[in-house]
């Protein structure tokens, strides 16, 4: 394992190579970039210095266009100003100024201060060659000519009133004498040369403030008006205009790309370490992995086997369970069957109590086998539910009719708070189950209630989505270490010693049927004060509610008059009846018949013969299978279409149902259109 991450480490290498060799390529790119634009600003700035250094000059040279003539002029007019401003002029320079004049002789001084050829003197070659084009020349003509070992800068301009006359200077200089610029010089930065030609070449060099000329590398050149004739500006920059930190900005471009280049070689080193690592820890656990899921197969060959021999021991147990149950009905039922016999003959009052305690011992028996019966579909999966909305209120009312004579009995104060607004809330759940679960709370409460004790039903909803139904009585009270044995299955805490009925199995079963309708059942309890039962539940939106949601604004379908068509409706649920009332009544010519208790419904059925019967499924009494079947199985009503109303889904459940003879299958919440849709497909049978 070691080694393949060696190896794997080893063939990663070139690849960081390959990686820093193209980050170094992509940092001379920019530093390339960079260093071009650095450039060009650089000349722009020189290019700009240049400007202002030649328009200065430009200013500096063309003023002796102007004053040049007006010099000349005094020398025939005034002498005496022409001396005191030619000295002024030049002081102590090695030149001249004067003017020349046209004679037969040639181009001869006529006047002259400084130090000049002598007045009369006839002048020859640069000189003579510069006097004539001034005379040909509009404006200022200049020139360098060499008079012996020195080089003089000539400037010649002919006189306005006499074109035979030219104004003459000449300053003396030394070619390679270097010029310094001062402190405050505007031009310190720049290395300058001036030609007074538009080439720069030696001969015709003015002044110089570089020692090393011609000036190379990075120069700008400007062409310079002097007069009639054009110079030549060269300037250099001695530092850099754009400034150290711009000049170098390539340099750090590279260097920061470099460096980063080097970090990234040293990242991806690690990375590439820390790979090999990880890969073989990678292995490790891959290997520890395999091992441990072989274990876990091993494991859940058992937990499967386990589960399946729990399941075959589950499934034995309710085969035994279904078939003690069909052995103890069986003479039970003879049992209680004679009992009841026996108690309609006239026997003493000793065999009549005799009778009495059979009973009372037969029906706690079947109480007991029906219970255990219910906990073990729940435990196997097989219990069957049909959960809808119910109004609280009507299951309390129930509850509270059903138990009333018991309190009664027991001389036990029944509050019911089912006016409350917080019982007007429908819950998810069985009707039956929910109705069996409060029934057997408040017969413990009764039962286990102090003589002129109270029990009070109330409802409190937790949230928007929860509703609590409370049983709370006044009796004793249970001891905490008592409450996790209260729902464990024949536990009655010490009341079998007692003279008080139960199987113990009560508060087990309706812990289940509430979970399993998607709720709870909790307990508080003080010693001494009483004992409080809740069940929690989740609130939902009633069928008639949602009826008037959805269709609460429809006006009424009109119909021709006709006679009214009945429809039979078998249903224990009072607020689904109320429902299936307002969506057919709407119509008018539809009338419900409706009967609570399956017994009444084949009854019914036969004494009004109707268009369509609507069976719920779960009622207080039978079946909705068993009331189907007697349907079918009766002449007078085998052709009447049978509708099931069920919240039962599934689609086993549907075809079971639809092959005994249902003639359809409405699941709740109900559809009014289907409902309507199967009501108008009915025809007549007046």
């Amino acid at each position: 394992m070691q080694n393949e991450s060696v190896v794997r480490r080893r063939r990663l290498r070139p690849v960081v190579l390959v990686t820093v060799v193209l980050l170094a390529c992509g940092a001379i790119g920019p530093a390339l970039v960079v260093d071009h634009v650095m450039r060009d600003q650089e000349h722009r700035l020189l290019r700009e210095r240049a400007a202002e250094a030649s328009a200065l000059l430009s200013t500096a040279f063309g003023s002796l266009t102007s004053t040049l003539p007006l010099i000349g002029a005094l020398t025939s007019a005034n002498p005496a100003a022409f001396d005191a401003i030619a000295s002024r002029s030049m002081p102590g320079a090695s030149g001249w100024i004067g003017t020349l004049a046209v004679t037969g002789n040639g181009m001869v001084v006529r006047a002259a201060a400084g130090k000049p050829p002598a007045i009369g003197t006839a002048v020859t070659g640069d000189r003579a060659a510069l006097a004539a084009r001034a005379l040909v020349t509009t404006g200022l003509v200049s020139d360098v000519i060499q008079q012996g070992n020195q080089r003089q800068l000539v400037f010649a301009v002919a006189s306005p009133g006499d074109k035979n006359t030219v104004t003459f200077e000449e300053l003396g200089f030394d070619p390679r004498a270097v010029a310094k610029a001062g402190p405050n010089s505007p031009f310190g930065e720049l290395d300058s040369v001036v030609y007074a030609s538009t080439n720069a070449t030696s001969r015709r060099l003015v002044f110089a403030t570089a020692a090393q000329v011609p000036l190379r590398g990075d120069i700008a050149t400007r062409t310079v008006q002097v007069g009639a004739d054009k110079w030549l500006l060269v300037v250099k920059a001695k530092h850099p205009l754009v400034g150290g930190f711009a000049h170098n900005s390539p340099w750090y471009t590279l260097t920061i790309g470099l460096l980063t280049a080097v970090l990234v070689a040293a990242v991806m080193e690690l990375v590439t370490r820390r790979r090999a690592y990880a890969m073989a820890l990678v292995d490790e656990r891959t290997a520890a992995l395999r091992d441990a899921l072989a274990e876990k197969e091993l494991l859940e060959l058992g937990q499967r086997e386990a589960r399946e021999a729990a399941e075959t021991a589950n499934r034995s147990k309710s085969d035994f369970l279904s078939r003690m149950s069909h052995e103890l009905r069986t003479p039970l039922n003879a049992v209680l069957g004679f009992a009841q016999l026996l108690e309609a003959e006239d026997l003493s009052a000793q065999d009549h109590d005799s009778v009495r305690q059979i009973l009372r011992g037969g029906r706690h028996l079947l109480d007991l086998i029906n219970e255990v019966l219910d906990i073990t579909r729940i435990e196997s999966g097989t219990f069957q539910l049909s959960a809808e909305p119910v109004l609280v209120q009507e299951v309390l009312e129930d509850v509270a009719e059903l138990t009333r004579p018991l309190a009664d009995q027991g001389n036990i104060h029944l509050v019911t708070g089912s006016t409350s607004g917080g019982c007007q809330h429908h819950v998810l759940a069985d009707r039956q189950r929910l109705k069996q679960v409060l029934i057997n709370l408040v017969s413990n409460a009764i039962k286990y209630n102090r003589p002129g004790g109270s029990v009070a039903l109330s409802c409190e909803k937790v949230d928007a989505t929860r509703l609590s139904i409370k049983v709370h009585d006044t009796g004793p009270g249970i001891r905490p270490e008592h409450l996790d044995m209260l729902f464990m299955p024949f536990e009655r805490l010490g009341a079998e010693q007692t003279n008080i009925e139960g199987t113990g199995i009560g508060l087990a079963l309706s812990r289940r049927l509430t979970e399993a309708m998607g709720g709870t059942l909790s307990v508080d309890s003080t010693l001494g004060q009483g004992t409080t039962f809740i069940v929690d539940l989740p609130v939902v939106e009633g069928q008639m509610e949602r009826f008037e949601r959805l269709n609460g604004d429809a006006p009424p379908r009109q119909k021709e008059a006709s006679t009214k068509r009945k429809v039979l409706y078998i249903e224990d649920n009072l607020s689904n009846l109320r429902l299936v009332e307002r969506i057919l009544g709407r119509d008018g010519d539809i009338e419900i018949i409706s009967a609570m208790q399956g017994r009444l419904g084949p009854e019914l059925a036969r004494e009004h013969q109707p268009e369509l019967i609507l069976l719920d499924l779960h009622l207080p009494d039978t079946t909705g299978d068993e009331v189907l079947r007697q349907l079918r199985d009766d002449p007078h009503t085998s052709s009447i279409p049978v509708a099931v109303v069920s919240a039962d889904a599934t689609a086993g459940q549907i075809r079971k149902l639809l092959a005994e003879g249902a003639s359809a299958y409405l699941t709740k919440p109900l559809d009014v259109a289907e409902l309507r849709e199967l009501v108008d497909s009915l025809p007549n049978r007046v």
